[in-house]
């Protein structure tokens, strides 16, 4: 009879320890075909082990993918850096100007992830961030003439996302024209001559043929604009305790793999796109991007603690940059 007892005792704790199964919106413009769905199934084998079952629903437009999550209709989100800002300011400033120059500072923050001073900031009352997978540098791509000198980006038309001030200052600032794009739309507004530059990740163009489709005159300016990767927030009430953490495990486990998958994107680019600029013109550009920065430091809209963090990991990757010299 005890033995009967012990066994209806321990099939009880084994079933009420799984989770139900958790469905994420997923934003992944390839769909679920794509590089982040099938990172995302290495994250579901691993959830498994550790008692959590994780469904996905995808979506091609990021727009659809947030509006489900806020609507409750999913307990997680896999979107962009700049659009998971609203729902946890730490890790959504990963998306700033002039903040992660590379995917070695990328990787060096997932190595960070369950540091307790950095895993308390992606953790709230509402929301929980578990990762960030890294898709690359953004970079200015250009189907106007080579632009050598940041005077040159003048009365040029760039493409940037609502409701992202920094982004806004950051072209005023070099008196060129803002407008308005999407992920859905920006590849298509560039393709169009709608815009002159847009910023985006390597991994953004690699399926087109940039001179064939954009123009013979299209390039890639060597120099970083901003960071684009993807984050994953939960609502934690969803889950069991210490989730986030055993997840967060996960990525800084697999750092190095997901980083040199960046890296990767990154050099399969051919070098007959890439277009340098001078050493004194980066540090002009360096110069501005800082100045913009700090002012969205100082207003609060970026986390000054993850800047703090940022600038002392560039500082490692790179001492003899500006910041960095004493």
């Amino acid at each position: 009879m005890k033995k009967i007892i012990c066994m209806l005792i321990l099939g009880f704790v084994t079933t009420t320890s799984w989770a139900g199964a958790q469905t994420w919106c997923v934003f992944d413009p390839l769909g679920t075909q794509g590089d982040i769905s099938r990172r995302l199934q290495d994250i579901r084998l691993y959830a498994l082990q550790h008692k959590t079952q994780l469904k996905f629903d995808t979506f091609k437009d990021e727009k659809d993918a947030i509006q489900a999550f806020d609507q409750h209709k999913c307990s997680g989100l896999v979107a962009s850096n700049f659009h998971t800002y609203r729902y946890n300011h730490f890790m959504g400033s990963t998306s700033g100007i002039g903040l992660i120059s590379n995917n070695r500072v990328a990787r060096m923050l997932l190595q960070l992830l369950t540091n307790p001073n950095v895993e308390k900031r992606m953790l709230d009352q509402n929301y929980e961030v578990l990762g960030m997978i890294p898709i690359g540098t953004a970079y200015m791509i250009m189907n106007t003439q080579q632009i050598s000198k940041v005077s040159q980006l003048k009365n040029k038309t760039i493409g940037i996302l609502e409701n992202n001030p920094p982004q806004l200052a950051l072209v005023q600032s070099v008196s060129a024209k803002p407008v308005y794009v999407d992920f859905a739309t920006a590849v298509d507004s560039f393709k169009q001559k709608k815009i002159d530059i847009l910023a985006a990740p390597a991994y953004g163009v690699l399926p087109y043929n940039l001179k064939k489709e954009f123009g013979e005159s299209t390039q890639v300016v060597n120099f970083p604009v901003a960071y684009f990767a993807i984050n994953i927030v939960i609502r934690p009430q969803a889950y069991p305790n210490g989730f986030g953490h055993q997840i967060r495990t996960w990525f800084v486990k697999n750092s190095n793999v997901l980083a040199a998958q960046a890296m990767q994107w990154e050099n399969h680019l051919p070098a007959y796109y890439w277009a340098d600029i001078s050493g004194y013109e980066k540090q002009g550009y360096e110069a501005l991007v800082a100045k913009i920065r700090n002012r969205y430091v100082d207003s609060g809209y970026y986390d000054a603690y993850f800047v703090e963090l940022i600038k002392r990991l560039r500082c490692l990757d790179d001492p003899k940059s500006l910041e960095c010299r004493r």
